[in-house]
């Protein structure tokens, strides 16, 4: 009896590579997005704390160019967190781009193991014939 080969072996080899590849290519992906929230949650903190600061009463009064300088730093930060904000965007969208494809590569490895399932049991009841074969002949041949 020749042994079970699945005919999409080396399919599935590529199949199972390419999943792990895009697995860690997903958790880079949510890494670098990960890295993007924290640093607009840094920014946001600095916000708050110079928001708290200028909010403090009392003190000298503040002169009319200092209030330039203040609305031109606060200008600056809102425009960093609204870019920190679209890095955020584009960076979930590849996400959920790689999951997507992920799901696609597992979802064709699982084809591929079901199919392999189905021949590996065709080779078995294949082999159960033969078997049954050969044993009916030596019987046959144990009676006469």
């Amino acid at each position: 009896m020749k042994k079970f080969k699945f005919t999409l072996h080396s399919l599935l080899n590529v199949k199972l590579s390419l999943e792990k590849q895009q697995k860690t290519e997903l958790a880079a992906a949510q890494a670098r997005k990960d890295g993007f929230v924290r640093e607009l949650a840094v920014m946001e903190t600095r916000l708050a704390e110079q928001r708290a600061a200028y909010g403090v009463r009392g003190g000298p009064p503040v002169q009319p160019h200092d209030l330039a300088a203040r609305d031109r730093g606060f200008k600056a930060l809102f425009e960093r967190m609204d870019e920190q904000r679209e890095k955020i965007r584009v960076a979930e969208a590849e996400r959920v781009r790689v999951q997507k494809k992920l799901a696609d590569t597992m979802g064709e490895r699982k084809m591929l193991e079901k199919l392999k399932e189905k021949q590996l049991e065709q080779y078995r009841e294949e082999a159960r014939r033969e078997e049954a074969v050969v044993m009916d002949d030596y019987l046959s041949n144990q009676l006469n």
